[in-house]
């Protein structure tokens, strides 16, 4: 019932804060209802804010420098005022005695630190999945994006009953927050209007876009993806011996209902497709939709949903799907033998590449181990038979071959980020290499998400979007990063270079990095790699300069290509030191987060 809902919401609020009292010092600030003469509790743990007064009130990462990067790109004047005239707290005459004439903090010093906070919350070992903090940060990038007049509120879901109640609360805090539950999220909650006043969270906070897929399109997959999903889990009972999971048909008929596929697959496309674009929008939804892509993009999207008991559910679902979906391509490309490429095929990879990447992200060994020896080797060898990599677009333009030819593009080149995700996450030898990405880059995504030759017109038009002069691999951009003649970006292969082009090039140079560093070779390739980085910085700066500031502030992940960078340079500097403090540094194949979370806190400063 709904009394019995809200009363598990609050015995896990007091549980939660009960166990962070910094969390209540905060509520005792902010709480309109406090007397004047109750004081304020005593500020033992945590770090003080830092941020400038606009990063501070728009809840964005700030690089504390004066000016910070983030106001000079959103031509603001960056200020530090609320730091400056905000009173210290003395607890006691003796504290106040010491305190006079002496400074409580080095502003200027913590100002001239480059903000890792991005790398800081994509490698915490404590989130159960990676995705959870993507969630949360594309939540405030499109916070109001993608919504229409037929938006509808949604209810709060109970607390799943059989949750522990040491589980992470912040699960339950309303979207945009889900799981990606950090201070400033704490501020942002205490300081919204009459939330203080609450005695709970409202329904009134979250707000779910509306699917505009056609349901019927999706019935007849809903009942069979159930039902196949059951029959392979009655299957792995009985031949595989180290299959644990359960499955229970009415609660799986729920969890993927033609509704919650509309629902979670309108969810992926708002907050994941930007930076993870390699599925033609404009085909997925219609009669071409596979079962595989379908429940695929479902998973993906369930994940990064508002909590709710089947969006949470699904979560239970992932092996049983990996396995579902890798066994349709395994029957598509069998052992020893290059298929003809049709769009079965291409949905299937699809959906493994995608269910791939879902899966690599979530904090579990053994589901981590699986990936990197089982699934990685079987996507790489697929892409290589299938001769994606090598893909080029035909000179004169005609809109399907364009469809066609940008997929296998971009199953190519996400493959080979997801590859060097990995070798950074987990210092291993990428397995891909630059120099086999001969296919031209991706083009724009607002040509890739175009319906047809008409609106793709239109767009390179109105853009000014020129194809013709993208031909270009990332061969030939990193040959020319690494060549020794250099005249600035004028000598650049082509010159409508965006940032995503250069996101994949720094995670390209990332994987060269760890590899040339696990190989012995590092030594030698440091001025080449340290050339290239300088390089790139240069051509980043500069496209970044060009990009309107409220454009780059909902651009995904290339916002962050700067935290890339620090991590090629400190992986460098470190390994040619010979510090071996690290334990990152110290072992190859780690198989947790917490090597790489600890490498990033130990060099932040340096």
């Amino acid at each position: 019932s709904a009394e019995r809902s809200f009363a598990t919401a609050r015995i896990h609020t007091t549980i939660f804060l009960n166990q962070h009292s910094d969390v209540c010092r905060k509520h005792t600030i902010h709480c309109p209802n406090k007397k004047d003469h109750e004081a304020i509790p005593i500020l033992k743990r945590g770090q003080k804010p830092r941020a400038c007064d606009a990063c501070f009130h728009s809840k964005q990462s700030c690089d504390t420098s004066d000016p910070c990067e983030r106001c000079v790109s959103r031509k603001l004047a960056c200020t530090y005022h609320r730091l400056e005239d905000a009173p210290s707290v003395a607890t006691d005459s003796s504290a106040s005695s010491t305190a006079v004439g002496t400074p409580t903090n080095n502003n200027d010093k913590d100002r001239t630190k480059i903000t890792v906070a991005f790398l800081l919350g994509l490698t915490n070992p404590n989130s159960e999945n990676i995705l959870e903090f993507l969630a949360s940060e594309a939540a405030a990038r499109t916070e109001g994006d993608g919504l229409d007049s037929s938006m509808r509120p949604v209810v709060p879901a109970p607390f799943p009953p059989s949750l522990p109640v040491d589980q992470d609360f912040a699960a339950f805090i309303p979207y945009p927050f889900a799981t990606g539950f950090v201070p400033e999220s704490i501020d942002y909650l205490y300081a919204m209007s009459g939330l203080a006043e609450t005695s709970g969270l409202t329904a009134s906070l979250i707000h779910t876009p509306t699917s505009s897929y056609d349901s019927a399109i999706f019935e007849s997959r809903a009942a069979m993806i159930v039902s196949e999903l059951e029959e392979l889990h009655h299957a792995l009972k009985i031949c595989d011996p180290w299959y644990d999971g359960a499955f229970d048909r009415v609660a799986a008929t729920s969890v993927f209902s033609v509704e919650n596929l509309c629902m979670f697959a309108a969810t992926y496309f708002r907050v994941s497709h930007i930076d993870f674009p390699i599925l033609h929008r404009p085909d997925f939804g219609t009669d071409r939709t596979t079962k595989e892509l379908l429940i695929a993009v479902a998973v993906s999207g369930a994940l990064r949903s508002p909590p709710s008991d089947d969006a949470l559910a699904a979560r239970g679902y992932l092996s049983l799907i990996e396995e579902y979906i890798f066994r349709r391509l395994h029957r598509l490309i069998p052992n020893g033998v290059t298929p003809e490429w049709t769009h079965e095929l291409e949905a299937s990879l699809q959906a493994a590449v995608m269910i791939h990447s879902v899966q690599f992200f979530r904090n579990d060994m053994a589901t981590r181990r699986k990936n990197r020896t089982q699934r990685l080797p079987v996507l790489v060898q697929a892409v290589r038979c299938l001769g994606l990599a090598q893909t080029r677009h035909a000179p004169l333009f005609q809109y399907d071959e364009f469809v066609r030819n940008e997929s296998r593009i971009r199953l190519a080149t996400w493959m080979a980020l997801a590859d060097w995700q990995q070798t950074g996450m987990f210092n291993v030898p990428s397995m891909i290499s630059t120099s086999e990405m001969t296919c031209d880059l991706p083009c724009p995504l607002e040509l890739w998400d175009a319906s047809d030759a008409e609106e793709y017109h239109e767009i390179a038009n109105a853009k000014g979007f020129n194809p013709a002069r993208r031909i270009v691999s990332l061969k030939h951009c990193m040959d020319a990063l690494m060549s020794d003649s250099w005249n600035g970006l004028g000598s650049f292969p082509f010159q409508d270079i965006n940032a995503t082009d250069l996101q994949i090039l720094i995670f390209g140079i990332n994987g060269m990095v760890l590899t040339a560093n696990l190989m012995g070779v590092l030594g030698p390739s440091t001025r080449s790699l340290s050339r290239a980085i300088s390089r790139w910085e240069a051509m980043w700066e500069t496209i970044q300069g060009r990009m309107d500031p409220t454009v780059f502030e909902k651009s995904g992940m290339v916002r962050y290509n700067t935290e890339l960078c620090w991590a090629a340079k400190q992986i460098i500097k470190v390994a040619i030191s010979g510090d071996r403090s690290s334990a990152y540094m110290q072992k190859v194949g780690h198989e947790s987060l917490v090597e790489l979370h600890e490498f990033v806190r130990q060099y932040r400063d340096i």
